[in-house]
């Protein structure tokens, strides 16, 4: 069995955001939700996770609503699987999830080229069923504050009436939340190290505790994915004041191409980030590749890349920077002109007009 775990989903009324779906099922309403967009020219981007029946992540990636290259989420990850550089003790999870995956999937999706000329009807009422309680990560929260808050409000987010015994274990945890609030970590990390199975907010908490200790193996080991690492380091608060520097020292232990295109943005070293080819676009990433071609003035990459963005701002920002690009080639062109019949007051006056637009140009970012 496999689940699916998208996020950042702008049609979550729909595929539902950060909610652990059957493989079957996320297959089913992504592969409609993609020939919609499709018909109606939408693009967007949504991160995806695949875990097994042990909770255990084995493949996360991001899906390009309405793009053409993939029909649906089975023939993207049959391409890109293979693909995957890993260590040679892991090339048995590998080829499970490759069996999986083909054993789970329908004939139909492994032979789709085109829009499917015929629609699925799916339960109408199943989706309304899902759980509407699952809380969002947001790593620009405390680690702490949000662990205290999760632990505080878990039982009544996932169940209304929780027994006895789930009662007792959240009262137990409270004083540890509490103290680890003034300051003492220690204890709270010394029982989130001893229990086997971890919520996103804690493992947050664990990270975060980890990647300021300096101990960057521990900090992998708890999700056994460096880009969780590397996500927290770029997103979390914590790390607003050093958050290049322990990206850095991270990397230096634990390469990604996900960490050097982070850390090429932190830089501002915008050529080579846009020419890393093997990154997982994220949506926050999409937006960084997206202004960094504004730095470098590709007009063409710029207009590319924002299609896949749905920040609003940045969209304005793009349009603005195209337009001024073609007002300053007017301009430019104008001025060639101009300097063959050497009118000098009407050069002037272009002069003016052609730098008040660069300044603009150059002001975007």
């Amino acid at each position: 069995m496999l689940f699916v775990r998208f996020t950042d989903v702008p049609k979550e009324v729909v595929l539902p955001n950060y909610e652990r779906l059957p493989y079957e099922e996320a297959l089913l309403l992504s592969t409609r939700i993609h020939q919609e967009a499709q018909q109606t020219n939408e693009r967007f981007a949504s991160e995806f996770r695949i875990f097994d029946d042990d909770d255990q992540l084995v493949y996360k990636g991001t899906f390009q609503f309405g793009d053409t290259t993939y029909q649906n989420l089975y023939l993207q990850l049959k391409d890109r699987i293979p693909r995957i550089r890993i260590r040679k003790e892991d090339a048995t999870k590998k080829i499970l999830l490759h069996e999986n995956l083909e054993r789970l999937t329908p004939e139909t999706y492994k032979t789709m080229v085109t829009e499917a000329a015929t629609r699925n009807n799916t339960d109408a009422t199943h989706i309304s069923r899902l759980r509407r309680g699952q809380r969002r990560i947001v790593y620009g929260a405390s680690g702490v504050s949000l662990l205290l808050l999760g632990a505080l409000i878990v039982v009544r987010l996932v169940q209304p009436d929780p027994p006895s015994g789930v009662r007792a274990e959240a009262s137990g945890w409270r004083p540890l939340y509490e103290a680890a609030l003034t300051g003492e970590t220690g204890p709270l990390v010394e029982n989130l190290e001893k229990r086997q199975s971890l919520n996103d907010e804690q493992q947050q908490f664990l990270i975060t505790h980890y990647v300021e200790e300096q101990d960057y193996d521990q900090a992998v080991s708890v999700t056994k994915d460096p880009i969780d690492v590397e996500t927290i380091i770029m997103q979390s608060k914590r790390f607003a004041t050093n958050r290049q520097d322990t990206l850095h020292a991270f990397q230096a232990v634990h390469p990604t191409d996900e960490g050097t295109f982070d850390l090429a943005i932190l830089q501002k070293d915008y050529r080579r980030a846009v020419s890393l080819t093997d990154v997982e676009m994220t949506t926050v990433r999409q937006e960084s590749r997206t202004r960094a071609y504004i730095a470098l003035k590709d007009v063409t990459k710029a207009k590319e890349s924002v299609r896949t963005v749905q920040d609003e701002k940045l969209k304005e920002q793009v349009a603005t920077f195209v337009r001024l690009d073609e007002e300053i080639k007017a301009l430019e062109d104008q001025k060639r002109q101009l300097s063959e019949k050497e009118d000098k007051e009407a050069l002037e006056k272009l002069n003016e007009s052609l730098e008040a637009k660069q300044r603009q140009a150059s002001s975007l970012l």
